[in-house]
């Protein structure tokens, strides 16, 4: 079945599910999947186990070259959940299919998922509780555990935030505390096309400091998400991007908004810009040197001088190649 030029529908559940179950969707969950078959069906199933149910599953299969839709079809069946599946006729990158899943949304509030990502039972029940009791919040995110490939826990998505913040756009601007995975918006808030589909990367940070700045943002505190770190993410793979299109993010809203900040507060964006992109960089041999200047002004602009050092010591080839031997050494010895 085609809907559009752009996509493909795969399967579509709600016109069946609106005839057996009186329940009005309140939250439209939606799924950019890219090369997602070893993890779209442990995704769905997280969503099944949620204690809050009126919800409808927006899956955008992005021209997968794999199995992703497919199996994406097959668990939300099996799964019993409101749903439907689209393909887009080719690829076109996490913007465009977010859009696209946007477009498809009947939902009072748009959930965001990444496909490798898993969501604990309450996530959606507790931001519910808190978007209804709080109509002035326009943006809500979660703590959330950073998990490693093979599944050890790397640490917390964030540290010592507010549950409620008035200026949630300025700390965004310096720190990416919520993730895809963890928002929670209004789609009234939104339009049909929110992500701008010119960045292929960062664009839901962009999403968030638009949204903050038009109202307060929440942050639950207890973990509702398993946000998976894997050098497989398109995050991993394409580093450059992050020195691209983050800055020229960063740079238009600090544009837009310098005259609520003073100096020191542009100078941690920036700082912090740096480090994120020189520790993008300097780990790949062939932007190594790239990423040691981006690292050395964020030094030189006081951001986190000690843990910024120390990566771009331990980011050297000659120290990565002495810590391999040496690892390799140990792993022999036992």
């Amino acid at each position: 079945m085609v809907a559009g030029s752009f996509l493909h529908v795969l399967s579509d559940s709600r016109d069946i599910a609106a005839t057996d179950d009186a329940q009005q969707v309140k939250v439209s969950i939606v799924i950019p999947a890219y090369k997602a078959e070893t993890t779209i069906e442990d995704t769905i199933a997280a969503l099944a186990s949620q204690t809050f149910h009126a919800f409808e599953v927006i899956v955008v299969d992005d021209a997968s070259p794999d199995s992703t839709g497919e199996r994406a079809c097959r668990a939300l069946r099996q799964s019993g959940l409101r749903h439907v599946v689209v393909r887009l006729v080719k690829n076109a990158g996490p913007s465009r299919a977010r859009n696209a899943g946007v477009s498809l949304a009947s939902g009072e509030y748009i959930a965001f998922q990444d496909a490798d990502d898993t969501w604990m039972p309450e996530k959606l029940a507790r931001q519910v509780e808190l978007m209804d009791s709080h109509p002035e919040v326009t943006l809500c995110g979660c703590q959330a555990d950073l998990v490693a490939a093979n599944g050890a826990v790397i640490g917390p998505l964030f540290t010592r935030l507010p549950v409620f913040q008035t200026m949630g756009w300025r700390r965004l601007l310096s720190n990416a505390f919520i993730q895809t995975s963890c928002a929670l918006v209004r789609r009234a808030d939104l339009g049909t096309q929110p992500f701008d589909p010119t960045l292929r990367i960062a664009e839901d940070r962009d999403l968030w400091i638009r949204l903050a700045s038009n109202g307060v943002t929440a942050l639950l505190q207890e973990v509702l998400v398993r946000k998976a770190e894997l050098p497989t993410s398109f995050m991993s793979t394409n580093t450059m991007l992050i020195a691209l299109d983050t800055k020229r993010m960063v740079d238009y809203h600090v544009s837009a908004m310098r005259d609520y900040m003073n100096w020191q507060e542009r100078r941690l964006i920036y700082g912090s810009l740096h480090s994120s992109i020189g520790k993008g960089l300097a780990p790949h041999s062939g932007h190594y040197l790239r990423g040691v200047l981006h690292l050395l002004m964020a030094i030189g602009m006081g951001y986190n001088m000690t843990d910024n050092m120390r990566f771009l010591i331990l980011s050297n080839p000659a120290v990565r190649r002495v810590r391999h031997r040496l690892g390799l050494h140990r792993a022999n010895a036992g």
